[in-house]
């Protein structure tokens, strides 16, 4: 009998943009890169000393390898190590790469791990395991001993808010990329996409935003820098904007549903508002009909108890461009299914029953430009309560915000929502708060 493949480990990505801000951090930034240049000299590592350009390379990569190993100590990765690219090819070149990490990182790495800071894995053939590294138990010591808290870390400046990514049209949007990263000139367009997320940004790094500790795990709070994720699909012959956009990389969005009680904005809990039936109701707009009243995904011969699967299925209908006959095999255990009996026909034909104006709106890949849509709409409401001085925290469709501002922001989304598609987009409240604090 064979012996079973071994699986390779996935570690945590290597953040080439997360930086030191604390006074903490930033000194033992300031003292390990004395150490690098003590060693350097010491070993002959270098003929010349770097000028310029290269030198301030040099420092940024040293603070960006300090602050991820100093971040893993604070909230360690399942395997303990974090993922690094060690050949580099042309990186530096493209819009998203931060040019710190060149050709001389893996030589950084190398004298960080002769020092007793890191220790650095080469990449597992044949098994496809990254390179990795991971802090030594003198750096952690080092860590802890200086007090270091999340809120020490920043981020690096020229990192890229506006991201476009290459992807198919094939299943559900968040089923995958088979490309990478789009590299794209700058347009008026994307130079004020660009200024709005940085807006947003800044506004979010201010506030007062915390978790309470549950018990199940560290939460990173100060995690709130957003990215506006564009798609790019293989039969354009240019770049384009109008698909997708969804912001991601707050803390507060991979969050389970029940963990976001533990969320504070200036110490109040979050209440949790929802656009109801938004896809469903972004493709009513297209076929400029209105939707029946009452939850769209309510259908004959399936209980409330199927509607999140059922939302699944619609989204998936949405986003194809060819006509379906099975349904894709479940992402994972935890994805909700319709019962065996529920085929894509059976399922179509049940929906479109109740919904015969959005017949048009399957199979014809549409589901990217609503989620664009859906984008818009959700950064002119954060915009809007940026401006009312309240701070939201955006979710794909909905939007986090104080108790005490609920009904505010619930009305400034359904005016924005009929401003932008002309028609009705009702809010629902998901959550809310146990007790008044």
């Amino acid at each position: 009998m064979k012996n079973a493949r071994v699986q390779p480990a996935r570690h945590r990505w290597f953040d080439e943009w997360r930086g030191a801000s604390g006074h903490a951090l930033r000194q033992l930034v300031e003292e390990i890169a004395a150490a690098v240049a003590q060693h350097e000299a010491d070993t002959a590592a270098r003929k010349r000393a770097r000028r310029g350009v290269d030198h301030h390379h040099h420092l940024t990569a040293v603070e960006g390898v300090v602050a991820n190993l100093a971040h893993t100590v604070l909230m360690p990765p399942e395997t303990g190590r974090i993922a690094v690219l060690l050949k580099h090819g042309a990186r530096g070149c493209r819009r998203y790469d931060n040019p710190a990490f060149g050709k001389p990182f893996s030589g950084l790495l190398s004298r960080l791990d002769a020092m007793d800071v890191l220790s650095v894995r080469g990449p597992s053939s044949p098994w496809g395991e990254a390179s990795s590294i991971a802090p030594t138990v003198t750096f952690a010591s080092q860590v802890r001993g200086r007090g270091i808290r999340l809120s020490d870390f920043g981020r690096l400046p020229g990192e890229e808010t506006i991201l476009l990514k290459h992807k198919a049209r094939k299943g559900l949007a968040h089923s995958g990329s088979v490309g990478g990263l789009v590299d794209y000139e700058d347009t008026a367009s994307t130079v004020e996409m660009r200024k709005t997320v940085e807006g947003l940004n800044i506004h979010l790094e201010g506030a007062d935003v915390t978790f309470v500790d549950d018990g199940r795990g560290p939460i990173d709070h100060r995690q709130r820098r957003l990215l506006r994720h564009f798609v790019q699909l293989p039969d354009d012959d240019a770049p384009r904007f109008d698909r997708g956009g969804r912001l991601f990389g707050g803390f507060w969005q991979n969050l389970k549903r029940d963990r976001r009680a533990g969320i504070r904005v200036e110490e109040e809990p979050v209440v949790d508002l929802d656009f109801a039936s938004m896809f469903p109701r972004l493709a009513y707009a297209t076929t400029g009909k209105e939707p029946p009243e009452g939850d769209l995904y309510a259908i004959e011969g399936l209980g409330p108890e199927h509607r999140p699967a059922l939302k699944l299925a619609v989204n998936t209908l949405l986003f194809d461009d060819f006509r379906r006959s099975s349904w894709p095999a479940p992402a994972s255990e935890e994805d909700p299914r319709l019962p065996a009996e529920w085929t894509v026909a059976r399922t179509k034909a049940a929906f479109l029953a109740r919904h015969p104006a959005l017949r048009g709106c399957f199979g014809v890949g549409l589901g990217y430009s609503l989620m664009h849509r859906e984008s818009v709409i959700l950064i002119h409401v954060l915009e809007e309560m940026r401006s009312r001085g309240v701070v939201g925290l955006g979710l794909h469709d909905g939007i986090l915000v104080p108790w005490s501002r609920a009904s505010e922001a619930k009305a400034v989304m359904e005016m924005i929502g009929r401003e932008i598609i002309s028609q009705a987009l009702p809010v629902t409240m998901k959550t809310s708060p146990a007790v008044k604090p």
